[in-house]
Formats: structure tokens, sequence, C-alpha cells
């Protein structure tokens, strides 16, 4: 996989100013993060770490079989790193570290990768496969629900 400096290259000037604007709400705000209410982390995720993170056709990493079959309109991007656990993962840092901008960043940039899927396969398959325990494990996650897909190279 590419390092973050390696995709900040594939960037054009207004996806910079959307990450690095993202990187200084999430510095901005970690204070307001409590861990024993982890459904506000859906605030960050779905707003700051959504609309931040870059979604261009270099972090797509991969496609599922059924994806590649389908009809265009029936595919979506999934969010291989889970926006929710994207936040808590950062505002829980933040708590610990005196992270930079530079380095959210960084880590909104590793944690960029997108796989594209069919929109059942989104909102169906992968929902139903969820596993609280570990948020954070992409593959785990596609092999728990069945999905094969092909990496790009």
């Amino acid at each position: 996989m590419m390092t973050a400096n390696k995709k900040r290259k594939f960037l054009t000037k207004i996806q910079k100013e959307k990450l690095r604007l993202a990187a200084q709400m999430l510095k901005a705000t970690a204070k307001l993060y409590d861990e024993s209410k982890p459904n506000l982390l859906p605030l960050w995720g779905g707003g700051i770490i959504t609309h931040g993170q870059p979604q261009n056709k270099d972090f797509i990493i991969g496609i599922s079989k059924r994806a590649a079959k389908a009809d265009k309109k029936e595919t979506t991007k999934d969010h291989l790193y889970r926006v929710t656990e994207t936040a808590k993962v950062i505002l829980t840092r933040l708590q610990k570290e005196n992270l930079s901008v530079e380095e959210i960043e960084n880590i909104l940039l590793d944690r960029s990768m997108y796989m594209i899927v069919t929109r059942s396969e989104n909102s169906v398959d992968l929902k139903n496969a969820k596993d609280p325990s570990n948020e954070d494990d992409w593959k785990a996650l596609y092999k728990k629900a069945g999905i094969e897909y092909t990496l790009y190279k």
C-alpha cells in the first residue's frame, strides 16, 4: 500500500484543503470526545472523516467479484477503514498525544482506502457482518460477510 506522503501527490488543491481542515477540526474538538459515549462518534466519522478524506480513484484498492459483474449504478465505494473507527483512533490518540495537524492528515490518508462493492453488499452483507469487537479489520469483515474481491495492483 502507498504511504501517506505518496498518496498526497494524488490530491487536488481542494482535497488538500479539505484534508487540512478535517485534521484541524479533529485536533480542535478532541477534548470533547468521551469514550463512554460511542454513539457520538458518527458526528466526527460521518461528518469530518467522510468529507475530509479524499475519495478519488487513486484510493480505490479493489473491487468485489459481484461489483465487477454489476451495472455501475448498482455499485458504491466502501470505506475499508470504518469512518467511526477512524474517528475513534484519532480522537483517542489526540487525548493522549499532541499530534500535529500533519500527523493527523497522515492517519487520515493512511486510512483512506476504498473497495468498489455492490450497494447490497454495502448496505446488507457488510452491515450484518459487523463485529463490534474488531471494527478495524476490513479483511476479517469481508471474510465474515462472504464477499470475495480482487485487489488492484
